[in-house]
């Protein structure tokens, strides 16, 4: 249970902003938060896994990462526009793919054996890595969870302001990615961060 501590205490990291705010972007989307918040988390943690393994060839930059900001750019416009599940579904799981690609991590002792071990053996690691994740979306899952217990606590969230909010953060996350500064970025906030 090191790994799920170590992805509590990462919350407290610069790095992780890279992950979290976007993650912000998904839990002010509204009512969906119980599909949006599985579907981020799970994403998140297989780009992250294929990376730590090696079996994701593609680093963070050219015209894929172009064509692929663009991509969640366009998608937040459907979701802006139809608000329904799979358009959510969609943009989240496209932002969940890009900031897990772009994402450097900050190593603690428990998260630096996962990548260590995955190249050697990768599905083995792959609980951990979920774990990891798990502990850093804490905020997500108590959420999504306090809607699920109680739907009547989320009536707040579910103005039509805070989903553009949301929605807005999403597309700022596509066009960073598109411009190829979200990658800057991210090193950026590595640097800053010590764990």
């Amino acid at each position: 249970m090191g790994i799920l501590a170590e992805g509590i205490e990462s919350l407290k990291l610069a790095c992780s902003l890279v992950l979290l705010v976007p993650a912000l972007g998904v839990a002010l989307m509204g009512r969906r938060r119980a599909w949006l918040v599985p579907a981020w988390i799970a994403t998140v943690t297989l780009i992250t896994w294929l990376g730590f393994t090696r079996w994701w060839p593609l680093r963070d930059s050219g015209i894929v990462h172009i064509l692929t900001g663009a991509l969640l750019v366009g998608l937040v416009l459907v979701a802006w526009r139809r608000n329904e599940l799979a358009s959510d579904l969609a943009a989240t799981i496209v932002g969940a793919f890009l900031v897990g690609w772009t994402w450097d991590p900050c190593v603690g002792s428990e998260l630096g054996d996962i990548i260590t071990q995955a190249p050697f053996q990768p599905w083995s690691q792959l609980f951990p890595n979920l774990l990891y994740f798990v502990g850093l979306f804490v905020p997500l899952i108590v959420l999504a969870s306090l809607e699920v217990a109680w739907p009547t606590s989320g009536d707040w969230i579910s103005w039509p302001a805070l989903r553009k909010i949301g929605l807005g953060i999403l597309a700022l996350v596509g066009a960073l990615v598109a411009a190829t500064l979200f990658d800057d970025l991210a090193s950026e906030l590595l640097r800053r961060s010590s764990f």
